[in-house]
Formats: C-alpha cells, sequence, structure tokens
C-alpha cells in the first residue's frame, strides 16, 4: 500500500489520455462535452476527497477554492497577458496560498465548527465574485479568454478534451503518490485519531494545513479545466452551495478515501442529472426527488459507499 505506485497502477493513465485523444473523433459534441464536465468534476472531488477522506476534516470552502482558480486563470490572461500554461498553474498555487492561509486558523476546529467556519469563507468568497465588479464582474459574470496551448485552440469541448484527459490524468498520479508516501500515512493517522497520531510523533496541526492547502490546489485546478470548455462564468449559476453538496455526494456515493470510488461517484452522479434531464423532462419535480432517493439508498445501504460495497464482495468470494 506505502511506497511508490506500481506500473501496473499508473499504466491506465495512459489509456486514459489515448482514450481522450480518439474519443473527441468518435463521439458527437455533446458527450464530449459531458466528458469535459465529468473530468473536471474528477480533479475537483479528488482534491475534496483527500481533505475528508484522507484527513478527516469535514470542511465546505471547496467551491470558494474552485472559483478562485476560474478567476486567477481568467485574470491572469486579461489583465496580466499570461499564456493559459502559465496562468493555470499560477491560479492553481493562489488558490493553495488562499487554502493554507485559511487552514491556519481554521484547523483549530473541528467538526461541526470547522464545517461552519469554511461554510462562512465560502459564502464571503461567493460575495465578492458577486461585488467585486472591476475584477469579476460580479452577477453579470466574466466572459472568460479564449486558452491556447503552444498554437492549439482549446475554446471547443473537441478540443479542449483531449487537454483535460492529460491534465486529470496528470492530478490522478500526483493523488497516486500523495497517497502512498510520508504525509499520505499522516493524513490517515490524523483521521483515524489525532491523538495516536501526535502520541506516534505526528505534527497533526501541520498535517492539517498541508492537507487543506492540496485540497485548495486540486480546487484551482479544476478551476483552470473549467475555463478550457466554458466560455462564461456566473457566480450564482457555476458556484454555488449546490455544488459543494454534489461534489459531496460523488465521494461519499463513490466511497470515501479511495480513488476508484472517487471516480466511480463522479460518473455516476456526473451523468445522472442529465439522464433525469432528459428522461423525465415534463416531471422536474420527481427529477429531484429521484435524485435525493438515490442519495438516501447509498447512504443507508452502503455506508461505505459503492467501492466498499465491491470491495467487500470481492472479499467474500476469495474467502
Amino acid at each position: 500500500m506505502y511506497g511508490s505506485p506500481s506500473l501496473a497502477r499508473l499504466s491506465p493513465l495512459l489509456i486514459l489520455i489515448a482514450v481522450g485523444a480518439v474519443l473527441p473523433r468518435l463521439l458527437p459534441q455533446y458527450y464530449i462535452y459531458l466528458g469535459n464536465v465529468i473530468m473536471m468534476y474528477a480533479v475537483l472531488a479528488i482534491g475534496l476527497d483527500l481533505l475528508l477522506g484522507w484527513a478527516g476534516q469535514f470542511a465546505f470552502a471547496h467551491i470558494a477554492f474552485f472559483g478562485i482558480g476560474i478567476y486567477a486563470t481568467a485574470l491572469f490572461q486579461i489583465r496580466l497577458d499570461l499564456p493559459f500554461i502559465l496562468a493555470m498553474p499560477a491560479a492553481a498555487l493562489l488558490a493553495g496560498l488562499v487554502g493554507f492561509l485559511i487552514a491556519i486558523p481554521a484547523t483549530r476546529l473541528r467538526a461541526v465548527y470547522l464545517a461552519l467556519a469554511t461554510f462562512a469563507f465560502a459564502e464571503g468568497a461567493q460575495w465578492v465574485f458577486n461585488t467585486w465588479e472591476s475584477m469579476t464582474k460580479g452577477a453579470d459574470g466574466l466572459r472568460l479568454p479564449r486558452p491556447s496551448l503552444f498554437g492549439w485552440d482549446m475554446g471547443t469541448d473537441p478540443t479542449a478534451f483531449p487537454v483535460n484527459a492529460i491534465l486529470l490524468a496528470l492530478m490522478l498520479a500526483a493523488t497516486m503518490f500523495l497517497t502512498t508516501s510520508k504525509l499520505g500515512r499522516a493524513m490517515c493517522a490524523v483521521r483515524d485519531s489525532e491523538h495516536a497520531a501526535a502520541a506516534s510523533g505526528i505534527d497533526v496541526r501541520a498535517t492539517k494545513v498541508l492537507a487543506f492547502a492540496i485540497s485548495a490546489v486540486y480546487a484551482g485546478v479544476a478551476g483552470g479545466m473549467f475555463t478550457i470548455y466554458q466560455s462564461y462564468i456566473n457566480p450564482n449559476e457555476s458556484l454555488g452551495f449546490n455544488y459543494i453538496v454534489l461534489v459531496l455526494s460523488m465521494i461519499v456515493v463513490g466511497g470515501l478515501g479511495t480513488i476508484p470510488g472517487v471516480l466511480i461517484g463522479v460518473a455516476i452522479l456526473g451523468v445522472l442529472p442529465e439522464v433525469l434531464r432528459t428522461t423525465m423532462r415534463n416531471l422536474l419535480v420527481w427529477q429531484e426527488f429521484v435524485y435525493g432517493l438515490i442519495l438516501i439508498l447509498a447512504m443507508m445501504f452502503m455506508p461505505r459507499g459503492i467501492w466498499g460495497l465491491i470491495r467487500t464482495r470481492r472479499r467474500g468470494r476469495r474467502s
């Protein structure tokens, strides 16, 4: 489990990159758009899972860092005339820096108090996005610049798809190395018992702060991915509290603290709203009911998520 990930675990990432290069030529544009959305949500959900599933810190500020990633990536290109290849990592680092600064006081809190404090920060960030009109254009929304990478125009869904596939593969590889590292073991120890972790010589507070900052970097990267295939951002439509609930549902339904579980949850709940929207077009109320019912049943009968259920059945067959 610990140490560097094996080549067998990393090899599917090469398949992901190859699929990202081929699929835009085979599928209709709508499915390519949906694939871009799912890949963006995957990076966003993995970042939240590092904080919640691995470090055990229940926080609601993730969507704020996502917004910082979107606006900073766009504004670095508009105001500073930076190319996308520099603007996106700079925006992710800025989100990580803000996450680090917020984590210093926030990680003194626990459980519901941490959730409330980070929720307050998320609401404050939403207020900034809506009122700082000179930078974000406020509630009217900001027109995102058309990104390019070494001359490769990424303003459409088919051209954005392979780039997002590469970014997802890189973030998955980073997650595999992180979760098998010393810091990953420390995060798990803090999640299981802070007192036992402290007795083992782990700096509990520093581990929490680092987990918070790294999670914010992932959200910033997801924000940069958003700007690749979208041309417009409205804080009320794309950065509302319902989105953090959706991402939280993805990792809970798929399986906390597991990379395959998070990806399964993202795939299911990322596609589900579109399926309900097309199959129950005339029954808008029932769409929300079915969505809520699925979440309730998942929590009742799969407390460890879908991936936890799969692993349990595998162990039962082996024994």
